[in-house]
């Protein structure tokens, strides 16, 4: 019954989430011969789908996307006079936080996915050819880079009260945190730089000149971040137990 109420709580977002990605895709492959004909400089068809799916339009939807399925839960039903009927269920807060976590990141996962699947296979229609290997190595890389961002707007969501507070707070201290990662003593170290992470630039798994991905992904950073963002519910969890509604 949680999984199912997280579900009818998510599942706009989600649906209308794999639509824009999957649009996107299609539009982006469909007027590709036009964009690759004005570009500045010619490009490969994989570089353009890098340059506008991986690094721009799609990762820019993704990531937008991923938090607002995080600013969901107890706090925001407070505000929109709901969380008398969820508390009255048969289930403790941590139960009904946990599952409302667990579906929404399976949203995350299915966006992160949609760009994978439908990108190789709408490239055949266009007479083009990418490689499905490609695409699910850069769902990896979204899938854990967008664990992080979900997991951290979850757990302001479960600190601050508002129905869109935490997404309004997330989004430019993400942008801020995205600006410090420039300065100096920082760009040394680029792993901790998710959104160069998210779409490979610059890193040593991802070869500029061809756009694609070319040696092993960073697992270690990848799972750390999965394990920050399971540690963000784990602290919204506590903070939500004693919470006084």
């Amino acid at each position: 019954m949680l999984w199912y109420k997280a579900w009818r709580e998510t599942r706009n977002v989600m649906l209308a989430g794999v639509a824009a990605m999957a649009i996107a895709c299609v539009l982006i492959i469909y007027y590709q011969q036009t964009m690759r004909d004005h570009a500045d400089v010619p490009m490969t068809y994989v570089a353009y789908i890098y340059k506008a799916v991986y690094n721009s339009v799609g990762r820019d939807i993704f990531l937008i996307l991923s938090i607002i399925l995080g600013g969901g839960g107890l706090l925001q039903e407070k505000s929109a006079g709901t969380v008398g009927f969820t508390l009255s269920l048969p289930a403790s807060r941590r139960q009904i936080l946990l599952w409302r976590a667990m579906v929404g990141y399976m949203g995350v996962l299915a966006i992160a996915l949609t760009p994978a699947l439908v990108v190789p296979f709408g490239s055949r229609f266009a007479g083009q050819n990418y490689s499905l290997i490609q695409g699910l190595g850069f769902f990896a890389l979204w899938a854990a880079c967008g664990a992080l961002f979900y997991g951290y707007t979850f757990l302001l969501a479960h600190f601050l009260e508002g129905e869109y507070t935490s997404i309004l707070i997330a989004i430019p201290s993400l942008l801020l945190y995205g600006a410090a990662t420039s300065l100096p003593w920082l760009a040394r170290f680029p792993m901790l730089n998710i959104f160069d992470i998210v779409n490979g630039e610059g890193m040593s798994f991802f070869d500029e000149r061809l756009h694609v991905l070319v040696g092993p992904l960073p697992w270690i950073a990848l799972l750390t971040m999965s394990l920050v963002a399971a540690s963000f519910v784990f602290v919204a969890a506590q903070r939500i137990q004693p919470r006084d509604f």
